[in-house]
């Protein structure tokens, strides 16, 4: 279906050195993913809304959190999609095996860092960021924070596998492990969180489950490509740390600048605390609802780089160019038609959701706010950049997105928002017009070709 909208809208999904098909083998299975994982986290709020707004509150706060930390091992995942694609695309097929593996022990190293660390000062943090909430809303966060952070070594060994699974084009395996460790994650919600009614302790239980079993599943995958990785046994048991220190000083760039945006998103959301419970809870239940819209964009992001890493890899600037255009162009046709579709069944996610009354009418301001800046903005500001990353340029990317967060939604942020008195929907405003800031600079970026240099 996407392949033809595409095409009647002028959109090219080949490259001189990439079919349709391989392409599309990439980008469905990752649409899929991104469906799966927006679609459990839609229900995963919706399922704990029935604790009440406190249960929904927490999950919003340590979620916000979760986002910022994970995406440290999730980047140096990225970091090795970016490295294993191009040394594929140059036809340096030796060095896999010792480089996927080196990407494994790597998102595991810091995956068990974070967790140690933030297991011994996250009651510090917590009050810090979030000292503002009520009391039971802050004894239900520290609570799933722990049970979060338990998850991080599997939860890392997991998202090291999957990017270099990515690496080689192998979406499909990626897809059957986050599909298995979602899976699993939502039938073990439906079972503690509404049969046994266990709240917040019933979503730690759940969690733990699903990352415990995804990554002995995720390992089986990489296992059955042992072959087209030359992945060796003493790869996985020995520590290469010249390749470790190699893969993580290269996906610093990747992390850097999702530190810098979610921590600014970690920033908002003590804005958002100062609000009010209920406010909260309409942030969590309105992000949720507006995610839906994003998962084929997202996936389009996500499955840009192994494409135009491997491009990169063959030389060939005209398919980075060409599909990076296309790849724009169809997320806008995709995030307007699902926007458009969503509509309709606002009212329906809300009786789902059931926010504070009160609280309705400004999730509907939030959505259509969103509605009108995806087409605009969106994939300018997280489509693009994810090219201009696996072309090397993200040092530029991460200097934009500090500017941009720091300066722009968290200043202006926090004087609508908050010092005129805009409140939730104020800051929802300033945050989109940063999308559209941030997506003009990188678009202008990539139109002058100063990327190029990187490559020389």
């Amino acid at each position: 279906m996407l392949a033809k909208v595409g095409h009647k809208l002028g959109i090219s999904l080949v490259g001189e050195e990439i079919s349709q098909r391989e392409i599309l083998a990439i980008l469905f299975p990752v649409i899929i993913d991104q469906f799966f994982l927006i679609s459990f986290n839609f229900i995963n709020t919706a399922m704990i809304s029935s604790s009440g707004s406190a249960a929904i509150s927490a999950v919003n706060m340590v979620g916000s959190i979760n986002v910022f930390l994970v995406q440290i091992f999730v980047a140096i995942g990225l970091g090795g999609t970016v490295l294993i694609s191009r040394a594929y695309g140059r036809g340096d097929t030796q060095g896999l095996g010792a480089l996927s593996a080196s990407v494994i022990h790597g998102t595991l190293f810091i995956g068990t860092i974070l967790m140690l660390l933030f297991l011994i000062i996250h009651p510090v943090v917590l009050n810090l960021l979030f000292g503002k909430a009520d009391a039971l809303v802050m004894s239900h966060a520290k609570g799933y924070f722990v049970g979060i952070l338990l998850s991080y070594p599997a939860h890392a060994v997991i998202e090291g596998i999957n990017g270099s699974l990515r690496g080689l084009g192998f979406t499909r395996n990626s897809l059957k492990n986050s599909l298995f460790m979602n899976s699993v994650y939502l039938v073990s919600n439906l079972v503690f969180v509404l049969i046994f009614d266990l709240g917040i302790i019933g979503l730690i239980v759940s969690l733990l489950i699903s990352r415990f079993l995804g990554v002995i599943f995720a390992s089986y995958s990489m296992y059955q490509h042992r072959q087209n990785f030359r992945l060796r046994k003493k790869d996985l048991t020995q520590l290469d740390f010249p390749t470790i220190s190699f893969i993580l000083r290269t996906s610093l760039p990747f992390a850097a600048e999702s530190l810098f945006f979610n921590g600014g998103k970690i920033i908002m959301q003590m804005m958002i605390v100062s609000f009010g419970t209920a406010h909260i809870a309409a942030n969590a239940i309105a992000g949720s609802w507006i995610q839906l819209s994003e998962i084929i964009p997202s996936a389009l992001a996500t499955s840009l780089v192994p494409i135009v890493g491997q491009s990169v890899g063959r030389r060939n600037l005209n398919d980075v160019q060409n599909l990076t255009k296309s790849f724009i162009r169809l997320g806008i046709v995709a995030i307007i038609a699902v926007d458009i579709l969503l509509l309709p069944l606002f009212p329906w996610a809300m009786k789902l959701f059931n926010p504070e009354p009160e609280m309705i009418p400004i999730i509907f301001k939030i959505y259509m706010v969103a509605f009108v800046m995806h087409g605009v903005a969106w994939c300018y500001s997280f489509v693009l950049p994810s090219a201009l990353r696996a072309v090397g340029d993200g040092k530029f990317t991460t200097t934009v997105s500090l500017f941009s967060m720091w300066i722009f939604r968290i200043g202006a942020g926090y004087l609508i928002g908050v010092y005129l008195g805009y409140g939730l929907l104020g800051i929802f405003v300033v945050m989109t017009i940063e999308w559209g800031i941030r997506g003009a600079i990188f678009y202008r970026r990539f139109l002058s070709n100063k990327w190029m240099k990187n490559l020389d």
